[in-house]
């Protein structure tokens, strides 16, 4: 789960075929003046927006995207389009899904084996529902698309959040 900016930098350069030095050059920066960005140092202002979203397609990544959406709360979801699924497809995306469960499944017993949750439990376990969230909606819109259902049409209204304000109330409750 991508929580900051920095960290959705980071998950971006290394996605990014040559590190952070090639997200650097690709950008017409040096490694300093990259850092510098990076970091605010020398009296550099951080990277603007059009920047951002340059570093996200330069790494073909959807970590910018996946912090936004965390930042209000939401999740993104892979909407799959006629011309790109086949049953193949549906099978690999059912499989992924069975994976991320069961690595929920043991990841909840894991964090209830000593009794309490904590708050590095509470986020892997919050990361994993949400991966597993996302794969059950993209495998379902992609199961419309193969059968020409046009998510794009709106044919499949979808909404769907994150409550963190009320989970985390719920667990500072448990603390005190």
């Amino acid at each position: 789960m991508v929580d900051t900016i920095n960290s959705a930098i980071r998950l971006m350069c290394k996605a990014h075929p040559h590190g952070r030095l090639g997200m650097a050059a690709d950008m017409g920066m040096t490694i300093d003046q990259f850092h510098n960005h990076l970091y605010r140092k020398c009296g550099s202002r951080f990277f603007s927006l059009d920047e951002l979203q340059q570093m996200e397609d330069l790494s073909r990544s959807t970590y910018l995207a996946e912090y936004f959406a965390n930042r209000k709360g939401l999740t993104l979801v892979d909407v799959s389009t006629v011309e790109k699924v086949d049953k193949v497809d549906l099978y690999d995306i059912e499989l992924r899904n069975k994976a991320t469960a069961g690595k929920l499944a043991i990841a909840k017993q894991e964090a209830v084996a000593d009794g309490v949750i904590d708050q590095k439990e509470l986020k892997t376990l919050s990361g994993l529902f949400q991966q597993k969230m996302r794969g059950q909606i993209h495998g379902f819109l992609g199961f419309l698309a193969l059968y020409g259902v046009g998510v794009t049409e709106h044919s499949v209204d979808m909404f769907m959040s994150n409550r963190k304000a009320e989970v985390g109330m719920q667990i500072q409750a448990q603390e005190l």
